[in-house]
């Protein structure tokens, strides 16, 4: 895919569904969406439904891996006095910002992007006129196969989507449109990530620190897309690797291409630093695709635009130039002398036979700039060279007497002012856009001007001194603009067919920059893998639907170990499918679950774009989704509270989930009462456990989910260790079997400070619960009374009642079940002897 940055224009169409699913609440909320983008030359539909209280989870995938930077267009073909059409445009204002492109240098892109289209609807003339506007937009071949699809053809939704795409774009009635492919999209053909598990797993810079975290500012470590962007030298580099991310593979075969070119730079770290030094380093801040790009606007133009912008393009002729005459040249020069051995087939294919075609397809614009560009005034002026026509060479002529009388005119004023002062070259001679003055560095000078030169014209009188001109000065300058507009006037039509033959290189710069693109991105993850300081490795991958799984072997978050002052404590991960596939992390606050659980899905995703990972060893078998829920937070702007929106987070990972799911829950159930917390979080589990059978750690405070090991055998107890003691508590950051039955909060919130009679008094109620000694009281004649409950049940005899349940809970659920067929009187002696108690007569 190219790494054009005049990519993704999104149309979205709405309609509603219709079928024997009406009848379900759920289903006859959907709505079907038809999401065209363009791609560079590539327009890509895709067809789905999604639902307003999930919040449109696939159009958020969809944009979050597209990352519009123009328009995104929405069409609303809904029933009138719909909701679902006003809950998308809010939803998507309230994040355009996180879709547009991080690295992008406009400022302007994310503002104002998203634009409606009320009440749209496709005419039957329109649906009927759309396969002659698609041949003469495609490829014969192209469009031989369209026509055949009858997915893009008659009334249906793609059909729909397509025409408001091209008639929102303006392309409906334009005949000189060219596209090379149409075709259909798939949701699952890349790895599922979301906004919500793309936050978790820290794959982009906080709202507000792109910038910082893309040109090595404080916040270049704080999250996986500004760790492996720093080492890119090219902007296209960054944004090739931006799309990676936001497109993780799910092919085993595309991702093992991508490994064996990486693990040849590791292995090669001269070479590698070689050709990112002395060849790379060449292109850097160069970006070949905007070039591309603009190359492709002048071959569109016409004289009127090519005269308006004559200096742009004679510009972007010497730029050209450069890049095929020295850069792109020496490139394939270091890289072909820095690797003479076999390279791997994605560096054969796509890096090296790319680069020497463009290189010699390119040669032949070198000729082209050097007849008509003077690459004398270059970089400092762009001019077609005099010499080029005989008009110009008679104007170069006058131009350069000019000059020499300029020159003169600033020798006489340099003369006259020592003569007055004594002080000699003191005269700078400058200019503007629009005339030429003369400045004094002194502003007190501006005295001795007007006393003793009064037929000077003081212009201004600033800090760095005194400007002022001479009646022949401004004469000369006038001549020089004369004849400077004149000279523009000529060379306007040779700039314009100079870059109607320069666009003709348009494919071929854009194969050059590609292929830069690729192996700068390559270089770049090597270069993160070769010399992080506590070692990378590349992950075993597979592509098993059983028995599959993820073990990792001293694993680390990727970007809290490269934090200051931090000793990162590596751990192990080893969770299998059908054996230990849930796992369960309890521990104290603070105490590293939350970063545990978020590097394990940090780590899938480096690997599934192709990158080694922060591990002593890994084998991971592809996931098609990761899903999260995390943290605790509300939508105020949508009044939706914390525990609603866990809830709705919750909801949307039930209905994606596959077995092929990485699951990542920090907390559940947490904004609401303990027992219908409890209840919902064990729920969820058992039916990810029951129903799903997916891959899931979930790091919670409720420690009666830990009793799911001894139910279900595929579940699995960790916790992170700490040791307490009577100054304090000491987080070890380590993951040992088992759960942990504490949750030290009091111990944290000691470490934060809070004052020490609030503390004892909270230990106090901590263990009247405990043993449930606490019981509602009454007040009488201001006294504090137990109630009879209270009399009744002591705390001695509380903690033996919860003794005996939880026992109870323990029983095999065959043995407690009625429907067993066990006679009442054996049932009853059985329960007895597995409780272990005295029989009752």
């Amino acid at each position: 895919m190219t790494d054009s940055p005049t990519h993704s224009t999104v149309a979205l169409v709405l309609s509603k569904p219709t079928g024997a699913h009406n009848a379900d609440p759920f289903y006859s909320q959907r709505v079907q969406v038809t999401l065209c983008v363009l791609q560079a030359k590539i327009l890509t539909y895709y067809s789905y439904w999604d639902h307003p209280r999930q919040d449109f989870l696939h159009t958020d995938a969809l944009l979050l891996r597209l990352a519009p930077i123009s328009v995104i267009h929405v069409a609303d073909s809904m029933p009138k006095n719909n909701t679902v059409v006003p809950k998308l445009l809010h939803w998507l204002e309230s994040r355009q910002t996180e879709y547009s492109l991080v690295t992008t240098d406009d400022e302007a892109v994310a503002e104002n992007i998203i634009q409606y289209h009320s009440s749209w609807s496709a005419s039957s003339n329109a649906l009927e006129r759309l396969p002659a506007v698609l041949k003469d937009m495609l490829p014969e071949e192209q469009y031989l196969q369209v026509a055949g699809d009858t997915e893009v053809s008659g009334n249906s939704a793609v059909s729909k989507g397509l025409v408001f795409f091209l008639q929102a774009h303006g392309w409906w009635d334009e005949t000189n449109v060219e596209l090379e492919t149409l075709q259909a999209g798939v949701l699952e053909s890349h790895l599922y990530l979301d906004r919500t598990a793309a936050q978790a797993i820290h794959l982009w810079p906080p709202v507000g620190e792109g910038a910082a975290a893309h040109t090595g500012g404080l916040a270049h470590n704080n999250s996986i897309a500004s760790l492996l962007s720093q080492p890119c030298l090219t902007p296209m580099a960054k944004r090739l690797l931006e799309m990676w991310l936001r497109q993780p593979l799910v092919n085993l075969e595309a991702l093992m291409a991508r490994q064996d070119a990486v693990e040849y730079w590791v292995h090669h770290s001269v070479a590698l630093e070689a050709v990112r030094s002395e060849g790379l380093r060449l292109l850097k801040g160069q970006d070949l695709g905007k070039l591309a790009a603009a190359l492709a606007e002048y071959g569109h133009g016409n004289e009127e635009t090519a005269s308006f912008r004559t200096k742009d393009a004679l510009k972007t002729l010497y730029e050209l130039y450069i890049i095929s005459a020295q850069k792109l040249p020496l490139l394939l020069e270091q890289l072909m002398n820095e690797c003479p051995d076999t390279l791997p087939p994605l560096l054969e294919d796509k890096v090296v036979t790319p680069l020497k075609e463009a290189v010699s397809a390119l040669s032949k614009s070198v000729e082209l700039a050097t007849a008509v560009l003077d690459l004398d005034a270059a970089p400092r002026d762009f001019l077609v060279q005099a010499s080029y026509q005989p008009e110009l060479e008679d104007i170069a002529r006058e131009l350069k007497n000019v000059q020499n009388d300029l020159q003169a005119c600033h020798d006489d004023m340099n003369d006259k002012w020592a003569s007055i002062t004594g002080n000699t070259g003191a005269v700078r001679l400058e200019s503007d856009s629009e005339s030429w003055q003369f400045r004094l560095p002194n502003t007190n000078d501006s005295k001795i001007l007007q006393q003793q030169l009064p037929q000077v014209q003081i212009h201004r009188l600033l800090k760095n001194g005194v400007y002022f001109s001479t009646k022949r000065l401004r004469e000369l300058a006038v001549q020089q603009q004369d004849l400077l507009a004149e000279y523009n006037r000529h060379q306007t039509q040779i700039a314009a067919d100079a870059l109607q033959v320069a666009a003709t290189y348009q494919q071929v710069l854009q194969q050059a920059s590609d292929a830069t693109a690729l192996l700068d991105v390559l270089c770049a993850l090597a270069n993160v893998a070769a010399y992080s300081p506590h070692g990378y490795c590349r992950p075993q991958l597979t592509d098993l639907e059983e028995g599959g799984g993820i073990e990792l072997k001293a694993a680390r978050h990727p970007c809290v170990e490269l934090q200051e002052n931090v000793e990162f404590i590596p751990n192990d991960v080893n969770l299998v499918l059908d054996k230990s596939n849930f796992l369960i992390v309890t521990g104290p606050n603070m105490g590293g679950k939350s970063t545990y659980i978020r590097a394990l899905g940090a780590i899938v995703t480096m690997a599934q774009i192709g990158s080694f990972v922060p591990c002593s060893s890994a084998k991971i078998n592809i996931c098609h989704h990761i899903l999260a829920r995390v943290g605790a937070g509300d939508l105020q702007e949508r009044g939706i509270s914390t525990f609603m929106a866990e809830m709705l987070e919750a909801s949307s990972i039930l209905r994606i989930a596959s077995k092929r799911s990485l699951i990542i829950i920090d907390e559940l159930g947490r904004g609401t009462s303990t027992f219908d917390g409890y209840g919902l979080a064990r729920a969820i589990s058992e039916y990810l456990i029951d129903k799903i059978g997916c891959i899931t750690v979930f790091a919670t405070h409720f420690h009666e989910l830990t009793a799911l090991e001894e139910s279900h055998a595929v579940v699995q107890n960790c916790h992170v260790t700490a040791h307490k003691a009577r100054q304090g508590l000491t987080f070890l950051y380590q993951v040992k079997p088992g759960p942990c039955l504490e949750s030290f909060g009091i111990q944290v919130a000691e470490m934060a400070n809070v004052p020490a009679v609030v503390i004892e008094d909270a230990k106090r109620k901590a263990e009247e619960l405990e043993n449930f000694e606490y019981r509602p009281r009454k007040r009488n004649n201001g006294e504090i009374m137990h109630t009879h409950e209270d009399s009744a049940v002591g705390g001695e005899d509380c903690s033996a009642a919860m003794a005996f349940l939880n026992a109870f809970r323990r029983l095999p659920p065959a043995l407690v079940s009625l429907e067993n067929g066990m006679p009442s009187q054996q049932r009853y002696d059985a329960i007895v002897a597995q409780l272990g108690i005295a029989q009752v007569n």
